[in-house]
């Protein structure tokens, strides 16, 4: 009986962590059968906020972004850290464009990614910086009426960064 609990409770937590991960953490686990994230202590985080002119969603900041993201992925246990070798840079980046000629739509690009310094495998002696998380299609176009833009481009963030988390919770799963 107690070694069929144990059975059970390994298989649901296995579940649940494989339906936990990304489809692009999924691929990548498919085609190296290693994830990118495992190992990874802590990361550097990059906000960055591109617009078509500097008044345009003047209440959208980088400076509030940045600490949405950074609170969310200490809160998950990873260490927000200056950029080093050692550490991966989350970048997210927003762009933002007018998409109607009444100005009141907006058309925006989220795209969060994990920079990180690798090795080639051709010559292990050169080192460079490479798109480590996901290893494809994390970003998110949409188009919205200025009165929901702001939020919408938070709570997509905010969702790349559950994402992010939850891949990175499965390739390093406490001991």
């Amino acid at each position: 009986m107690k070694k069929s609990l144990i059975l059970v409770t390994c298989v649901v937590s296995l579940c649940a962590t494989v339906w936990a991960i990304s489809p692009s953490e999924k691929q990548q686990l498919s085609n190296f059968k290693v994830s990118t994230l495992k190992g990874l202590r802590g990361v550097a985080v990059k906000v960055m906020i591109v617009r078509d002119s500097p008044d345009m969603l003047p209440f959208l900041k980088e400076a509030g972004l940045q600490k949405d993201v950074e609170f969310a992925l200490q809160n998950a246990g990873l260490e927000i850290a200056s950029p080093t070798p050692d550490v991966g840079l989350y970048v997210v980046l927003v762009k933002v464009t007018v998409a109607s000629n009444d100005n009141l739509n907006f058309a925006m690009h989220v795209q969060s990614s994990l920079l990180q310094i690798v090795n080639l495998s051709r010559d292990t002696t050169i080192k460079t910086e490479s798109q480590t998380w996901p290893s494809f299609g994390q970003g998110r176009f949409g188009v919205a009426p200025i009165t929901v833009a702001k939020s919408t481009i938070e709570k997509t963030v905010k969702e790349q960064v559950k994402d992010f988390v939850d891949d990175w919770k499965a390739a390093n799963p406490k001991q």
